[in-house]
């Protein structure tokens, strides 16, 4: 009510109380004295009628805007569900005319296998490659030689790309799978990556070696994903590679267009490496962490980490090898900080849990570490008990290349 009304409101209850004081007053009901009282009451008990009016006034109109609130706010609730179910046909459809792309290539429907049975086929298939020749490891040679032949294999396609599973325990379903990187001789003998990536490192290569890798990576899993979104890969990538000013600004270009694949591309680096890293590298781990690639750290051969770090740079997976894992679990060494047996060995998973860090027991090769390593509520596990890692042939990358650009 506006303040003028309310001013008017109250000179009429005060003239109200003046009448009512002088009529007492005026037919001898009461003495002078309590006339004037009994109307400074009366003026009291108006003002208090009016008061609650008033209030309940603006209770009611207040009531009246929060249910006008609440109905714009289910409107609106409605309003985004309804996008949301016509975003989601978009995306169904998107995903049938991919899948019939797919379909086309491969004469194979993968939407309608789970990843299990579709990377079954997928290994099947390599087994009918060429593995005879690449299970040929080549002899040791100088750094010159080996960088000869990186530059050889680059120059003639050569580069290989292997899965290997990462399975989830204790069911051991294949939740993901780790990318490496292989070179072949023009005899098809494989040369092993110690003979290869320092001299790579060195020559200025490993960046072409890095983007050959991720390109393929990223091929496997839209093929990957078709079956399952859960599946992922870890993809190794050099941190020269990540701290080169020339080559991550187009390395970033590309998984930005291809941010969907967050969820399923894990990047992959040595514990020395991420502990070593150069500010410009690490600025550009956090770069892609801001378009939600998470990172895995490797060759751990302690648990004396900082979490906190860890968790910051987006560091999500933790490879320890089983055998060694269960060691520091039962060695009475620091872990994480803690002191030397100040946690249970079943609750360490749970403390790297509480940073958003998962545990994963590789290079597990015998079924006594799977039951150790249980023990520890490891969630995950690699190893060559549960898969070696396989060359993907060249015609399945195709397909997935085809699948690739339909999509894009």
């Amino acid at each position: 009510m506006p303040k003028a009304g309310d001013i008017l409101v109250v000179l009429t209850y005060a003239m109200v109380a003046v009448v009512a004081a002088l009529g007492f007053d005026r037919f001898n009901l009461m003495s002078t004295e309590l006339a004037w009282l009994m109307g400074a009451v009366v003026f009291l008990i108006a003002g208090q009628v009016h008061s609650a009016a008033a209030r309940a006034e603006e209770r009611a109109l207040f009531e009246d805007e929060l249910h006008q609130l609440k109905a714009a706010n289910l409107s609106m609730l409605d309003e985004l569900q309804a996008a949301q179910e016509r975003i989601d046909q978009i995306a169904d459809s998107e995903a049938t005319s991919s899948a019939a792309g797919l379909t086309s290539a491969t004469g194979t429907m993968p939407d309608a296998k789970p990843d299990e049975q579709l990377v079954t086929e997928l290994l099947a298939r390599l087994n009918k490659s060429e593995l005879a020749p690449s299970a040929t490891p080549a002899p040791q040679r100088s750094r010159s030689e080996a960088t000869g032949i990186v530059r050889d294999a680059l120059e003639n396609n050569r580069v290989d790309l292997y899965l290997q599973p990462v399975v989830g325990l204790p069911q051991r379903r294949t939740y993901f799978y780790e990318g490496y990187t292989r070179i072949r001789e023009s005899n098809g003998a494989v040369v092993a990556p110690g003979d290869f990536l320092a001299a790579a490192e060195e020559a200025g290569l490993i960046t072409d070696v890095d983007n050959l890798l991720l390109l393929r990576c990223v091929q496997i899993v839209r093929r990957l994903t078709k079956a399952d979104r859960r599946v992922g890969v870890f993809c190794n990538v050099s941190i020269n590679s990540l701290a080169d000013e020339d080559f991550f600004p187009a390395f970033l270009d590309f998984l930005r267009r291809n941010s969907d694949l967050a969820g399923a591309l894990i990047f992959e680096l040595p514990r020395t490496a991420f502990e070593t890293r150069s500010a410009v590298a690490a600025r550009n781990m956090a770069r892609l962490a801001d378009y939600g690639f998470r990172f895995s750290i490797d060759q751990v051969s302690d648990l004396s980490l900082d979490l906190a770090e860890l968790q910051r740079a987006g560091v999500r997976f933790l490879k320890v090898p089983g055998v060694r894992l269960v060691e520091a679990a039962h060695g009475g060494e620091p872990i994480a900080g803690r002191e030397p047996g100040a946690l249970r060995p079943e609750d360490i998973a749970g403390l790297f849990a509480r940073y958003g860090i998962d545990l994963i027991a590789e290079k597990i090769e015998s079924e006594g570490t799977v039951v150790e390593v249980l023990d520890l509520d490891i969630a995950y596990a690699q190893g060559h008990l549960f898969g070696a890692p396989r060359p993907v042939r060249e015609d399945v990358i195709t397909d997935a290349d085809n699948t690739l650009r339909q999509v894009g």
